[in-house]
């Protein structure tokens, strides 16, 4: 069992005329072979989806995925916006109500979101 969380990630540019580029480094340097089934590309970049995972940094996965992660934000968030302007979001809701981890990076668009609620089958 163990406990579990919801992971949802976003990586893109706010140029499409980039995505080529970004689709290349993403591809070369993101631990695709790991988190195959969870990726997919949209326009202007991947999204990273993940249900019901156990997403511990000490896990080599996770270890990989975030070394990608800050590549990515040094590369494409934080590097020279003349040459890029890149955004990363990332939001994991676990188990417990109050756990909820929200980061972005870059000049982001809100592409993520997330919400808890109610539901009833009466």
């Amino acid at each position: 069992m163990g406990y579990r969380s919801d992971v949802a990630a976003v990586f893109y540019v706010t140029d499409k005329q980039k995505l080529p580029e970004i689709k290349l480094w993403l591809t070369e340097n993101f631990p695709v072979e790991e988190f195959d089934s969870c990726v997919r590309w949209f326009t202007n970049g991947m999204v990273f989806e993940c249900d019901d995972v156990k997403w511990y940094d000490t896990y080599p996965d996770v270890e990989a995925f975030n070394t990608a992660v800050e590549k990515f934000v040094d590369m494409f968030c934080k590097g020279d916006k003349e040459k890029f302007e890149g955004a990363y979001e990332f939001i994991r809701i676990g188990e417990e109500y109050e756990d909820v981890e929200v980061i972005r990076e870059g000049d982001y668009d809100y592409l993520l979101e997330f919400n808890r609620s109610i539901g009833t089958t009466v």
